[in-house]
């Protein structure tokens, strides 16, 4: 984002004064309120490319920069989190203002479903202090003769007074716009595009207008504004405000050219059974949202409601004589809010293209990402003629925001851009003991010992980027196991991507996914694996937090609650078994346990029946005998010849007679020995455009090779690697380039016979774990090496691990 210059707007009761411009970067006027905002800021998108304009405005007289907005990073100093902040505002008399930059694919598409999210920040009050404490002629004249304390003392008194009618002393607020302004679309605001202000005889109009709305400024006489007032707000918009700053001013002697009445009373007329003997159309509480169309039109007829109006004449005398001013007629109004409170406030932004429905939902996250019922939501259906876009299904938006006499550090933290990437996630459980799916199922009960699979669909719907580097952070409850998980992407479904156990700490999963979403691979499952850990009272789960962040899309998503119920039937199992290797395995390990009723009732054996499993293979059931007693032992014994050295899994369950089902009991046997890989099933390299000759072109961090040796001490492996040529995947054009491998000499060898890339000998008796790629640095390992100029496009190829028993022959 290019940083200019923009301005300190102060404009006078006499609308042909000259406004006094400053320089963006002049000091915040509660820069104490600007630091918790940004120290408080939400995790959002890095928007320092030209992904939005900065407004452009001036007075017609001249070309010096109005524009009070600027981009501003959270951690100037931290290069992991580029959050970007837009500052619309941060002193008094100001307006500000920037634009979805179109050219760089940043624009609602009216033509499908849109959805972003941001969160909005409005400030606070500046605190009121014996130092900044405005005197009237009174103050000063009940303060002749004090002395300094006396003085002092009055002052305090003052601040306790006022401080409730202080906290009202805010700036005007913001508001979100959609537009296709164009050159001369409005006589009286000929200005489009990124030009695009609300103005007054052709100067930028601030205060009440919030910079989208029209300018009531011309009030003298009873026939003034008879040109119509929607002309001098931005054409072709529609606008979602956030009005924090009453203006309800009606007397003649307030009406002063600047725009002082729109949040004023409608009324319908007396009423003495309301306890101020009025009924109103609109009657607004405080600091409140609603939305309309800024260049909707005016009714002029005095005391004559239009449900359709955007705005409505009235007429006020006075001993200056008349008035004429106009009210806003708000619709779909949420008042009586508290917006600057120093927090920070989410909200969604919706577009159905099918019924051309803006709909928004504000407060609907908390600031830790987690799910917020909210009930400050509001949708109307537009007239898409009133935007005047032709064959474009393009439109422009933006914020623009303004203050008055009073300050507030306007703020935007953007979460997702519709038009960069469009996407979802949706969130299950699936209990695989019992094969049912929560919530879908209508049965949201879990059992001890069940298997508990967390779900988690990520699906790009659109986009001109691809969703990219995506960190999925996934929380887990207490009152269940992690084992392991994979992601399985819909274009390359055989080959899913490992989430190891080791990722799991502090109640959490982090795993930073190795691929893409995009147009071409558009949907991705990633599935955490999970056991009902055992207890001895039911318990209710609730939500679990998961968040899946980069630099350019961020969504949250939360887990359905579930209930962890006691099963009739309690099982107990042995403990895990470990083994250092295979032959030390005996023909049959032993595996034991306790079957009871979990309401304490006697059980008989022979009415039982046990149904173990090997590794997901199902064994023969067997019965249990004995006598009736409090619990029924079991052995069940697991042959040799069904285990394999590393981790087995043995599972087993009991039924009786009468229908009940006991939790599933797990034990692992591990066994050590032998020599084993893990390779990741998909690499890759940087991007590169078009390439030249000797370019030797990084990998990505998607490289695993990891070795595991349980043999004996002195025991030795060699790994060799064999690549095989690259294909275009469209055109099935072969790369001019290859796969190479670069050792410690720095020696590039080809790798189109198995070459030697790793070996080791054992040190030790303990199994041996080498992550063969912590080995491999910017200058050694493997690379794609280009021997020309290539088509743009994805080329894919595979390469042939040999792990061998021994050391290579020099």
């Amino acid at each position: 984002m290019c940083l200019f210059k923009a301005g300190l707007i102060n404009v006078s009761a006499e609308n042909t004064a000259s406004p006094y411009v400053a320089p963006v970067d002049e000091p915040a006027a509660d820069q104490k309120d600007l630091d918790n905002a940004i120290a408080t800021a939400p995790k959002g998108l890095d928007i320092s490319d030209p992904t939005f304009l900065r407004g452009q405005f001036h007075k017609k007289d001249s070309t010096e920069d109005m524009n009070a907005s600027k981009v501003i990073r959270k951690s100037e100093n931290n290069p992991n989190d580029k959050t970007g902040i837009l500052r619309v505002t941060h002193n008094i008399n100001q307006i500000g203002a920037i634009w979805s930059n179109t050219s760089q694919s940043n624009f609602l598409d009216v033509s499908q479903d849109s959805s972003m999210s941001m969160w909005l920040y409005f400030g606070k009050p500046t605190e009121l202090t014996v130092d900044n404490i405005v005197l009237t002629d009174k103050d000063k004249q009940n303060m002749v003769g004090m002395s300094p304390e006396k003085q002092l003392e009055f002052k305090k008194k003052l601040v306790e007074e006022r401080k409730e009618e202080h906290e009202k002393e805010i700036g005007d607020g913001m508001a979100f716009v959609l537009q296709n302004a164009q050159p001369d679309s409005s006589p009286l605001n000929s200005f489009g595009g990124i030009e695009a202000i609300s103005r007054y005889d052709g100067n930028p109009a601030p205060g009440q207008t919030l910079g989208v709305w029209g300018a009531d400024f011309n009030n003298v006489g009873a026939t003034a504004q008879n040109a119509p007032i929607s002309q001098t707000a931005i054409p072709n918009s529609f606008a979602i405000e956030f009005d924090t700053f009453l203006n309800r001013l009606t007397r003649a002697d307030d009406i002063d050219g600047k725009g002082v009445s729109f949040d004023a009373d409608i009324v319908k007329g007396r009423n003495p059974n309301k306890p101020d003997g009025w009924d109103y159309y609109q009657n607004i509480t405080g600091q409140h949202i609603s939305m309309d169309y800024p260049d909707g039109y005016a009714n002029y007829t005095i005391d004559k409601y239009d449900s359709n109006a955007t705005y409505m004449r009235d007429i006020t005398n006075g001993p200056n004589g008349f008035k004429t001013f106009f009210k806003m007629n708000h619709k779909n109004l949420h008042d009586n809010l508290s917006l600057t409170d120093a927090n920070w406030h989410h909200m969604t932004v919706k577009f159905n293209h099918a019924t051309s429905t803006l709909s928004y939902a504000f407060n609907d996250k908390n600031i830790d990402g987690t799910a917020n019922s909210t009930s400050i939501v509001g949708s109307q259906q537009l007239d898409m003629s009133h935007f005047k876009l032709g064959d474009n299904k393009k439109l422009m938006w933006g914020f623009t925001g303004t203050t008055g006499r009073f300050t507030e550090n306007n703020l935007i933290v953007f979460e997702s851009i519709p038009s960069f990437v469009n996407a979802d996630s949706k969130v299950s459980l699936e209990d695989t003991t019992k094969g049912t799916i929560i919530p879908d199922s209508g049965d949201d009960k879990v059992n001890i010992g069940d298997g508990l699979d967390f779900i988690y669909d990520l699906n790009y719907k659109n986009g001109s980027k691809e969703w990219s580097q995506i960190l999925a952070s996934m929380t887990l409850p207490s009152e269940v196991t992690f084992t392991d998980g994979q992601i399985v992407y819909d274009n390359d479904p055989d080959h899913p991507e490992e989430i190891k156990a080791s990722e799991f700490n502090n109640g959490k999963v982090e795993h930073l996914m190795r691929k893409n979403l995009s147009n071409s691979n558009n949907h991705a499952k990633v599935v955490l694996h999970t056991t009902v850990n055992n207890r001895t009272s039911p318990v209710t789960v609730s939500p679990q937090h998961a968040r899946f962040v980069s630099d350019n899309f961020i969504v949250d998503d939360d887990t359905p609650e579930f209930n962890i119920t006691i099963p009739s039937m309690l099982l107990t199992i042995s403990d895990k078994i470990d083994y250092q290797g295979m032959e030390s395995v005996p023909d049959n390990t032993q595996i034991s346990g306790d079957v009871k009723y979990s309401n304490g009732s006697y059980i008989d054996p022979s009415t039982i029946t046990m149904h173990p499993g090997v590794n997901g293979v199902t064994q023969d059931t067997f019965n249990l005998s004995g006598s009736t007693s409090q619990s029924a032992h079991y052995i069940f014994n697991v042959p040799k010849s069904k285990l394999h050295v590393g981790s087995n899994t043995v599972t087993i369950k009991a039924t009786d007679t009468s229908g009940n089902t006991s939790s599933v009991g797990t034990v692992i046997i591990s066994i050590g020995g032998g020599l084993q890989y893990k390779v990741s099933d998909n690499v890759s390299f940087q991007s590169v455009n078009v390439g030249y000759a000797g370019q030797i072109v990084p990998r990505q961090n998607d490289w695993h090779i990891q070795i595991i040796d349980g043999r004996d001490i002195g025991s030795s492996w060699t790994l060799q690697a064999q690549a095989h040529d690259l294909i275009n995947v469209v055109t099935a054009q072969k790369l001019d380039g290859e796969m190479v491998y670069k050792n410690d000499a720095g020696k590039i060898l080809s790798l189109i016979s198995p070459t030697d890339i790793y070996s080791n000998t054992k040190q030790s008796e303990a199994e041996q774990t080498v992550n063969v790629e912590n080995y491999w640095n910017s200058k050694k390992g493997i690379f794609l090496k280009l021997n020309n100029k290539n088509s743009s496009g994805n080329y894919v190829g595979k390469i042939d691990w040999v792990l061998t028993d021994g050391l290579p022959n020099k």
